[in-house]
């Protein structure tokens, strides 16, 4: 491989289409001026350098490009370009725009441990073989706008410090997700037409609330895929909180309030989208005790007062434990001088008490084989 070692030097060589290797080099200049179209070239490689400028690679059958721990201070552009081998940038950081815009990579495409400051899009781009993201870092919105993941994507260790969206991503292969890190993050929720959607989601990196919910989905698919039942279930909590999010800036515009919402409220409340059987369990008795004292204030001959004593407590006990029992006899207070007000709150715990119940042992799931 020639050695490169100034910008003259690296302008030869992309004029001889020869192998390419850059080493310790900060470049000042707009490096690639000729735009380093280098149509079949065999190799570039830069190692440790700097590019203060535009860096723009634009081939069509370049057969490897290796790129290690390198800095790119301005924008960086890998777009329109087919690679036939071996695509290493690894340990680098992007400070502007990486841009992959129709890029084809027939090959291993590797970004280990290599930093994104700004807003990346992976739009239309192709990875027919693996790619891999691990250890790498996202500090802005990542999107996998229309890109095809044919086979293998690994996101070992990958942070996202901002959103993810995988939701337009056309996944024919699996997603390696060990030592994922991705939790809830922004998203709009403002109204928009389908121009403006393609505008988000293709040039300005906003990911909307729907799209943020399908990712979820998409990697709590792949979890369950994977047998890895409990990281499902997180981002199922996340997926349904997404939901919930996307119809409260619904439910009070013409419709009336929509019985989903309500729904995952409680789901929220009882056990914390499936996630919290001690919750299931405080749920449970808060909801028996409303109803039981309603229940037994409807009453003609029982009421509530300060009496602590023995018989009053096990008489008031007995009767509540009873009440906790959803299929407990209809007329266990008829004694008490019932009305119709009784059997109305006495039907309407049921089904709470049974709600909670079922809420506390589905929290269980999460350890299931």
């Amino acid at each position: 491989m020639t050695e490169i070692n100034s910008q003259a030097e690296l302008q030869e060589a992309v004029k001889q289409k020869g192998i390419i290797g850059v080493t310790n080099y900060t470049f000042t200049d707009y490096i690639f001026n000729v735009e380093i179209s280098i149509w079949e070239a065999n190799a570039i490689e830069f190692r440790n350098c700097t590019f203060n400028e535009l860096f723009y690679l634009k081939s069509n059958y370049i057969q490897a490009v290796n790129i290690q721990s390198c800095t790119f201070m301005k924008e960086a552009s890998f777009s329109n370009a087919s690679f036939e081998s071996k695509v290493r940038i690894q340990s680098s950081t992007f400070n502007d725009n990486a841009l992959f815009d129709n890029s084809k990579f027939l090959d291993l495409c590797d970004f280990w441990n290599t930093s994104f400051k700004q807003t990346t899009i992976f739009y239309k781009t192709d990875f027919l073989q693996t790619v891999v993201f691990s250890r790498a870092t996202f500090f802005e919105n990542v999107l996998f706008t229309y890109t095809l993941i044919d086979k293998v994507a690994i996101f070992r260790g990958a942070i996202f410090k901002k959103g993810l969206d995988l939701s337009t991503a056309i996944i024919n292969g699996t997603l390696n997700l060990f030592d994922f890190k991705l939790k809830d993050f922004s998203s709009t929720r403002k109204r928009f037409n389908e121009d403006e959607y393609e505008q988000m989601v293709s040039e300005e990196g906003i990911i909307p609330e729907r799209n943020k919910r399908e990712t979820f989905r998409i990697i709590k698919k792949q979890f369950e895929n994977q047998n890895n039942y409990i990281l499902a279930l997180d981002y199922s909590a996340l997926e349904l909180k997404s939901h919930s999010n996307d119809l409260k800036s619904k439910a009070f515009t013409k419709e009336n309030l929509n019985q989903d919402l309500v729904i995952l409220g409680l789901n929220v409340i009882s056990n914390k989208n499936g996630k919290s059987w001690l919750r299931g369990v405080f749920f449970t008795f808060s909801v028996a005790l409303l109803f039981f004292y309603i229940t037994i204030i409807s009453t003609r001959n029982y009421y509530i007062d300060w009496d602590f004593s023995e018989e009053n407590i096990s008489k008031t006990g007995k009767y509540f434990f009873e009440f906790m029992t959803p299929t407990h006899k209809v007329d266990f207070l008829d004694t008490e001088g019932t009305s119709i007000l009784t059997y109305l709150f006495d039907f309407i715990g049921r089904i709470f008490i049974a709600f909670g119940i079922y809420q506390t042992v589905s929290a269980f799931r999460k350890y299931r084989k």
